[in-house]
C-alpha cells in the first residue's frame, strides 16, 4: 500500500530554522504531529531535536499533551521514493495501528529505527535528551535498527555529559543490582560492545566512565573476537609513552589532560543502596541523597 505524504509546511519551516512557524502549524493541526516530515520518516519530534535547542522540543511536548485519548493515528510506512508533498490537504493512507497519545508519540521512530532520544544523543542535544528522559524513561530501552539503545548511541557519538545524564537520571533503566549495565545496552546486533563504540568514536572519557562503572565491559568481544582492549591497542595514540598499560591506564592516558568531572559510579551506587533500603522498609519515605564509598568497578592504582 502507499505511504503517508510528507508534510511540506513544517519541513520547509524546519529547514529554514523557523521553529515558530513549525510549532504554529502543529498548534493548529495537532493531529499532524505523528506523521513523517522527511523522507527518512523523521517526525516533528526528530526535527525539534535537530535544532540543537531546548525550546522547540519543549513547546512541541506541550502541544502533544492535548491530543485526545480516543484519537486514532496512523503509523507511517517509510518509502524512500516518495517526494515532498506541498499540498497539506492530501489525505493519509489508512494504515496500521491505534496509538496511545503522547507516550507512543515519544517512541515514534524514523526509518533508521531511531527515536527522538537516539537523535538527541547523536546530535549532542543535552537539554532535549533530559526533557525526553523525564517525560518517558522507557525511551532508554528502545532499540534502533542496529540494536542500539540511546545509551549506546550516546557512547559512540555524544559528549560524556550526555552519557552521564542518561545513567544517573534513570539508573534503573541502565544498570542492574550488581552495578552492571543491562544486557540491552552492552552490545548491538553485530556484536560491537558499548565500550568499543566509545573507543571507536574516540570518546575516551566516556569509555573510562563506562569501564569504571562496569569492569566486565572490556571482556566483551565483537563478531571477530576483538575486545575493546585489543581495539584500543590498535589506536596510535594509545602507546605514545612506550610503557605497557592496562585498559584503565590506557583510557586515562588518552583522556589526558582532560579534567575528570563525572561521579557516575558513586551516584549509581547511592541509588542501589537507597533502593535496597527501601526494599527492606517498603513504607519508608524517599531517602536523602547520600555519598557512599565506592564498592564496585575498577580500582585505579596510584
Amino acid at each position: 500500500m502507499g505511504s503517508l505524504p510528507i508534510m511540506g509546511i513544517p519541513y520547509r519551516a524546519a529547514m529554514n530554522g523557523n521553529w515558530k512557524s513549525m510549532l504554529d502549524h502543529y498548534q493548529e493541526r495537532v493531529l499532524d504531529v505523528p506523521f513523517p516530515v522527511t523522507l527518512s520518516a523523521d517526525t516533528a519530534l526528530h526535527l525539534a531535536v535537530y535544532s540543537k535547542q531546548k525550546q522547540p522540543l519543549k513547546d512541541l511536548l506541550e502541544i502533544v499533551k492535548y491530543i485526545p485519548d480516543e484519537t486514532e493515528f496512523l503509523v507511517p510506512v517509510p518509502d524512500e521514493t516518495e517526494s515532498l508533498v506541498p499540498d497539506e490537504t492530501e489525505s493519509p493512507v489508512p494504515e496500521t495501528e491505534s496509538l496511545v497519545p503522547e507516550i507512543k508519540f515519544l517512541k515514534r521512530k524514523n526509518k533508521f529505527g531511531n527515536t527522538a532520544l537516539h537523535e538527541a544523543t547523536i546530535y549532542g542535544n543535552y537539554e532535549a535528551a533530559r526533557l525526553l528522559v523525564e517525560r518517558c524513561p522507557d525511551l532508554l530501552k528502545e532499540k534502533n535498527n542496529y540494536g542500539e539503545t540511546p545509551l549506546f548511541t550516546a557512547a559512540g557519538f555524544a559528549e560524556t555529559e550526555i552519557v552521564e545524564l542518561l545513567i544517573t537520571s534513570k539508573p534503573e533503566k541502565c544498570v542492574n543490582d550488581n552495578c552492571r549495565l543491562l544486557s540491552i545496552h552492552r552490545k548491538r546486533t553485530d556484536g560491537l560492545s558499548i565500550l568499543s563504540a566509545a573507543i571507536t568514536g574516540q570518546h575516551f572519557e566516556t569509555a573510562l566512565l563506562l569501564q569504571e562503572l562496569d569492569d566486565s565491559l572490556h571482556k566483551l568481544k565483537d563478531e571477530d573476537g576483538v575486545t575493546a582492549l585489543q581495539l584500543l591497542a590498535q589506536m596510535p595514540t594509545a602507546f605514545e609513552s612506550g610503557f605497557p598499560m592496562g585498559i584503565c591506564e590506557r583510557l586515562i592516558y588518552c583522556c589526558l589532560p582532560v579534567k575528570r568531572h563525572h561521579d557516575v559510579e558513586s551516584q549509581v551506587e547511592t541509588w542501589l543502596k537507597e533502593r535496597k533500603m527501601l526494599e527492606r522498609k517498603p513504607r519508608g519515605g524517599i531517602l536523602k541523597y547520600l555519598k557512599v564509598p565506592k564498592v564496585c568497578g575498577v580500582k585505579n592504582d596510584k
